[in-house]
This record gives C-alpha cells, sequence and structure tokens, in this order.
C-alpha cells in the first residue's frame, strides 16, 4: 500500500510511528473511499485486479448490498402492482 504522504523515519521512534501509523489510517480511508466509488462503475474483475484484497472484498460487498437491494425495491414495485 503507498502512502498519501510519506513519512520521514527522524526524531524520536514513538513520534514517527504515531505520524506513520496515522498516515496509514488516512491512506487506508482513501483507498477504501475511492474503491467504494469505483467498484460500481467498473467491470468487476478489473475492479479487483485494482485493489487490495481487502478494499476488493468491501467493493464486492457495496455490489451485493446494492443488487440485494434492486431486488428487493423490484419485489415491492410488483407486488404493489399485483395488488393494484
Amino acid at each position: 500500500m503507498e502512502l498519501d504522504e510519506p513519512v520521514k523515519a527522524i526524531d524520536n521512534i514513538e513520534e514517527w510511528l504515531v505520524r506513520l501509523e496515522a498516515e496509514m489510517r488516512r491512506s487506508v480511508r482513501t483507498i477504501c473511499a475511492m474503491g467504494a466509488v469505483e467498484c460500481l462503475q467498473m467491470p468487476l474483475m478489473e475492479f479487483v485486479s485494482k485493489y487490495q484484497s481487502q478494499v476488493a472484498l468491501l467493493g464486492i460487498q457495496i455490489i451485493w448490498t446494492q443488487k440485494v437491494t434492486e431486488c428487493l425495491e423490484q419485489t415491492m414495485k410488483n407486488r404493489s402492482q399485483a395488488f393494484d
């Protein structure tokens, strides 16, 4: 994983490790946000190949949730039309 901003290993080890941890969290958050958008915009295999495994899994779960929601909404729509 590439960090958004590099962290130099200077000064006290505890201080730069805290900076490194904070940057890792920021970078992971950025990657997850990009993956959440792109999972719905690109072919699945391309998406899975582009992102780390955990982000790809997150994207697959987003896709699954979207498709299940669409199916439930369509079922409710069909059911209400059947009773009209």
